[in-house]
């Protein structure tokens, strides 16, 4: 007779725990193949495309809260706004522009006819535009050749003076870029050979970047063009400072100078003078706009503007952030921050600039 007692006591515990773990090991297999299963099931476009039509519910917006960092606030308000129209899944259309917008304006509309407060109203524009512009964000490029042909390049230059290039052609050896005629050969602002330069463009998404290369060469054309060929860069620098939406308009305005006077409580009054002078708008937003003007107004001057926000003469105070030389058309360029805009002002515009009235 082989083996003690105590051995003899032992084997069929071992053996209890080797069916326990080979149960273990096959109730774990079984569970990742289930997994595997549900998740090849949710990445196939049948199961996609069915998700895409179906009604969005509140899980679909805590997952779309988490990725794109909605507070608790603009997750509840874009849950009301999802259940009063019965919208198709967010989770997967929150990148659809034209979906958002008809399920934005219809909200806006909606919340404007039952006469709800105009922070109620704002708000829709803010969770709107927060929306807007991770999705933007997101489709950001990394490298310059990705930019496309067309593209307007504008180069602020250290005199004050704003040029505008085009690219013309973009390929491995960098990026071909025409020269506007006031950039020539005789200008202080021409930047040298093997120079540094930074460059501003806007793509067809909105999204603004500033470029960082450097001078390879200037070439004339053989149709007497002039052009600039630059580094190819991965310094891309998405402009995400933007705090509001800037819309492009063409909008004659007229403007006068300001005097602020202090009052008691410590606030200021901005009392504007007599004299009227013309611009036009060329860009605006609920914090500020850009102006044209023939007055070389110097920056950090207050400004009161008259401008028409829906059939209406509004009346803005800002201060002037930048002054430039445009040498496109020779007007003066102003870069203008609102100061203390009222929230009834914000939505009027904002009404208009997005087209929901």
């Amino acid at each position: 007779m082989t083996g003690s007692p105590l051995a003899a006591r032992q084997n069929p515990l071992v053996y209890l725990v080797i069916v326990y773990l080979a149960i273990f090991i096959g109730i774990v297999f079984v569970l990742w193949l289930i997994h595997k299963f549900i998740e090849k099931k949710h990445q196939s476009p049948e199961y996609i495309e069915a998700q895409k039509e179906r009604p969005t519910t509140i899980k679909d917006i805590k997952l779309l809260a988490k990725k794109i960092e909605l507070t608790k606030e603009e997750a509840l308000l874009l849950w009301r706004i999802c259940k009063n129209h019965n919208a198709k899944n967010i989770f997967y259309s929150y990148t659809d522009e034209k979906f958002l917008d008809t399920l934005f304006k219809t909200e806006f509309r909606r919340s404007a006819q039952t006469k709800n407060n105009e922070k109620d109203l704002y708000d829709i524009f803010r969770l709107r535009f927060h929306i807007e512009k991770y999705v933007s964000f997101s489709r950001c490029i990394t490298n310059s050749k990705n930019i496309p042909n067309g593209t307007i390049l504008s180069y602020p230059a250290p005199s004050g003076f704003q040029y505008q290039f085009t690219l013309v052609k973009n390929d491995k050896n960098g990026l071909y870029l025409s020269v506007p005629e006031a950039l020539q050969e005789s200008s202080d602002d021409r930047p040298e050979h093997l120079n540094k330069l930074v460059l501003l463009f806007t793509l067809a998404n909105k999204q603004q970047y500033a470029i960082i290369a450097r001078v390879v060469q200037f070439l004339d054309m053989p149709n007497g063009e002039k052009q600039v060929l630059i580094t190819h860069s991965n310094t891309l620098c998405p402009q995400s400072r933007r705090a509001s939406k800037r819309f492009t308009i063409n909008r004659d305005c007229s403007f006068s100078a300001v005097e602020a006077v202090a009052k008691p409580d410590g606030e200021f009054k901005y009392v504007p003078k007599e004299n009227r002078y013309e611009g036009t708008i060329v860009d605006l937003s609920e914090g500020g706009c850009k102006m044209y003007t023939t007055l070389p107004i110097k920056k950090k001057q207050y400004i009161y503007i008259r401008v028409k926000i829906l059939g209406r003469e509004e009346n803005l105070v800002g201060q002037i952030m930048d002054t430039r030389t445009d040498v496109d058309t020779g007007l003066y360029s102003l870069h203008i921050a609102f100061k203390n805009v009222s929230l009834e002002t914000k939505v009027k515009m904002l009404t208009e600039l997005y087209d929901w009235s």
